[in-house]
């Protein structure tokens, strides 16, 4: 008989939940009963858990360890975006848990990394591996921008929770002073999340049409991807390659800042679409300009993560943390 543990993988968007079954050496053997459902439907992360829960056709399991966005501590968090309050002492007494235990999603993000496949990943460089042992840095696009350094030690592996999406963006070209300039007029603070999550792609899209002195549009960040994936609209074209162009830099910056040797590793729920348009020469170019640190940067492999669930893999590795 397998152990189970409910796992979760919650952002601004969408929240996913699945069953994890664990072999005899603790590992995960299958996930089952994964099912993901829009954050909006629903006013608290206790009503979405519940709808969970109901949906499962086995005994709940006793434990859970919900991999959430937001501030959080094992017992306690608020994701952000819909300020949910999210208590484990309360949800253990209202589902009937052994246990609860709370982490950021993030968080979870890094301790998926070293299960991954190279199946699971999209490698930019022509090399995958950094240095053995180093620190390494994980940070995804999607509704903001989040991110996590994983450090791995002797007896296992720490994780440090960061706010990179507040980093100030810092233009590398002309046209990128004027899209700074663009979202000053409206923001009080320009930060790499500004541009590179979601809305950010609204905001470049917005700022190439004004550039052209064309109206605003109505089309969502997915829309604009889609129609530059299918090289059917100019200015969405030109917006993912600004996208990817400020993705670049910011990476380089990262990887110098967290001395993240042991690898970049791109996830969120925008960049496995966007893999297709990335162009390899240009986004290592771009990311390894970095002065005197940029040779330092020229030995670090950058992954796209495409897995599927890998927060939700993640969530259930934390256990041993």
């Amino acid at each position: 008989m397998t152990d189970t543990m409910i796992i979760s993988d919650v952002g601004g968007t969408n929240g996913r939940f699945a069953v994890a079954h664990s072999d005899s050496e603790g590992n995960i053997d299958h996930l089952s009963h994964i099912n993901v459902y829009q954050c909006r439907d629903y006013n608290t992360f206790t009503d979405m858990l519940e709808t969970f829960i109901n949906s499962l056709n086995i005994p709940p399991p006793k434990t859970a360890r919900l991999a959430i966005a937001g501030e959080m501590t094992k017992r306690h968090g608020v994701l952000w975006h819909y300020n949910w309050d999210i208590n484990s002492d309360d949800l253990e007494a209202k589902f009937n848990f052994d246990n609860v235990t709370l982490l950021n999603d993030y968080e979870a993000l890094v301790y998926s990394v070293p299960h991954l496949s190279k199946d699971d990943l999209l490698t930019i460089t022509p090399f995958s591996d950094g240095l053995k042992n180093a620190p390494y840095s994980v940070f995804g696009l999607g509704t903001g921008l989040g991110g996590a350094i994983g450090a791995p030690h002797n007896n296992g592996l720490s994780v440090i929770p960061t706010e990179i999406g507040h980093i100030s963006f810092a233009p590398k070209t002309e046209e990128q002073m004027k899209l700074l300039k663009f979202c000053n007029k409206t923001l009080d603070h320009t930060s790499i999340e500004t541009l590179l999550s979601g809305n950010g792609i609204k905001r470049i899209y917005n700022f190439l049409l004004s550039k052209n002195n064309l109206d605003e549009d109505d089309l969502t960040p997915a829309e604009i991807t889609r129609k530059a994936i299918n090289q059917n609209d100019t200015i969405a074209i030109k917006c993912v390659e600004l996208l990817l162009s400020i993705l670049a830099s910011a990476a380089g910056d990262i990887a110098v800042s967290q001395g993240a040797r042991g690898g970049i590793y791109i996830g969120g729920g925008i960049m496995p679409k966007l893999v297709s348009q990335i162009r390899s020469e240009q986004f290592i170019k771009r990311f390894c300009d970095k002065g005197p640190m940029s040779e330092f940067n020229q030995k670090i492999p950058i992954h796209v993560i495409i897995s599927q669930s890998p927060a939700l893999i993640g969530s259930f590795y934390s256990k041993y943390a």
